[in-house]
């Protein structure tokens, strides 16, 4: 009799494993199916983050969140700007979806469920110094739990100690 008991409850056991398993994997086909890679180009960067967004970060011409910070100026070119962004992209696991000289677009997903944040560094040239701006905001949600602003400043940590060659700025070189 004990040796039936246990084999119902392991069968029990499976059958509760499997529908949990199938269910988050639903739910991740879900989230992927609703909140699609679209790329972001770089004459369709964000301006401005939702009025009193709460999953949307900017540091750019109309800062929301990021400490207020309006733009992070190099004096460097811009290929040397965009190694330092990509190798912090990199180091963060985040996957690029497409980059162009003066931008990059990438995804960062959630770790449990592949929520997707896109990030964008924007880079030009003004008074030969590299401008950027940097913008992360959530696909979906109305709150991204202070993700975005801490992906930002950790970035934004990140590029200001980075160690980039000083040179003028050039577009593209």
């Amino acid at each position: 009799m004990k040796l039936l008991l246990k084999k119902e409850y392991k069968k029990n056991l499976m059958q509760i494993l499997l529908t949990v398993i199938v269910v988050y994997i639903i739910i991740i086909a879900t989230i992927q199916v609703i909140a699609p890679n679209r790329i972001i180009g770089p004459e369709e960067f964000p301006e401005a983050c939702p009025e009193k967004s709460k999953n949307c970060t900017l540091i750019g011409p109309n800062p929301h969140r990021g400490e207020g910070i309006s733009e992070i100026r190099f004096e460097s070119n811009m290929s040397n700007v965009m190694f330092e962004v990509l190798k912090w992209i990199d180091l963060n696991s985040g996957e690029v979806l497409q980059e162009w000289p003066d931008q990059v677009h990438v995804v960062f997903r959630t770790f449990v469920w592949k929520f997707p944040d896109d990030f964008l560094v924007n880079l030009h040239c003004n008074e030969d110094q590299v401008v950027m701006y940097v913008y992360s905001k959530s696909r979906l949600g109305i709150s991204d739990l202070g993700v975005n602003n801490d992906r930002i400043e950790s970035f934004t940590q990140h590029m200001l100690g980075a160690e980039i060659t000083t040179t003028e700025c050039i577009y593209g070189v």
